[in-house]
């Protein structure tokens, strides 16, 4: 049975305060100094921080932010024993230790360093890192302004794990609709009114979001999803953004060693007339399809 301060810890409302105040001996002083790296391919520009577990802070497509650090991106996991949240810029239940980074453009290993700017028509990131008892393996490749990114999750040891975000995305709060098609094909949609509700969907299989005053859309599909496990979906509607979450729900007890997670994704954006706009959403995401 989850323990109430599991209850407590895991509440995503939490996650703000898990962010700024994690409690001592979290390691929270231990996150490295801030450094942006930012890749580019066809119309999307992406930013990498290096405080935050090199993790995405910003995505903009033809130089409009469609997502930005108003928030935590990447993915993040719930440990109670730890002391909560871990992963990305969550520090409550310590900090995200890499462990090692790559960055590739057009097959061409490069540097990581701060301030670093890279176009190319394929660059490719990989990362391992250990969130508590939990590794991440991510994989982001951005090309031709389509960025994939697949997280593999797995226990290196019996640990309880109460909640799993494989995928955070702070969608930019100048976004006014949204609409996402089911996995039978059914069209749902709505407005974003700052209501602070977070409604999750187990048969999403894409959305999007739109900005009228840029005409510019962003999208996010499914590529893959855990096997054996429920995967949710949800927008989270702030004043400061209109964060988009990826939910894997798990079983009560632990999650044994050796146990693995794997969700993949397709993220891009799109430029249409305020009418038009829900048309072209659905002709994009019937271009994104797995490898």
């Amino acid at each position: 049975m989850v323990s109430g301060r599991a209850m407590v810890v895991c509440r995503v409302g939490l996650l703000l305060a898990a962010t700024l105040t994690a409690p001592p001996g979290s390691g929270a002083d231990e996150r490295p100094e801030p450094a942006v790296v930012t890749v580019k391919s066809g119309d999307m520009a992406v930013q990498l921080q290096r405080s935050h577990g090199w993790s995405i802070q910003r995505i903009l497509c033809g130089g409009v932010e469609v997502g930005g650090p108003t928030g935590a991106w990447g993915a993040v996991v719930c440990i109670p024993a730890a002391g909560g949240w871990v992963g990305s810029a969550h520090t409550q239940g310590g900090v995200e230790q890499v462990e090692a980074v790559a960055l590739t453009v057009d097959g061409e290993p490069v540097a990581m360093t701060d301030g670093a700017v890279y176009t190319g028509q394929r660059a490719q990131f990989r990362k391992r890192a250990m969130l508590d008892r939990v590794q991440l393996e991510a994989t982001l490749t951005l090309e031709g302004g389509v960025l994939t990114e697949r997280h593999v999750l797995t226990a290196t040891e019996d640990v309880v794990v109460t909640v799993i975000y494989p995928f955070m995305h702070c969608v930019t709060a100048e976004t006014a609709e949204w609409m996402a098609v089911t996995t039978g094909g059914e069209e749902v949609s709505g407005e974003f009114t700052g209501s602070t509700d977070l409604d999750w969907h187990e048969d999403w299989d894409w959305t999007a979001a739109f900005i009228p005053d840029s005409r510019t859309g962003f999208l996010l599909r499914h590529l893959s999803r855990p096997e054996g496990a429920t995967t949710l979906t949800g927008y989270w509607d702030q004043e400061r953004y209109h964060k988009l979450y990826v939910k894997v729900e798990m079983q009560e007890g632990p999650w044994r060693e050796g146990g693995a997670l794997q969700s993949e994704v397709a993220v891009t954006c799109f430029r249409a007339a305020p009418a038009d706009w829900r048309e072209v959403a659905r002709r994009t995401a019937a271009g994104l399809v797995a490898e």
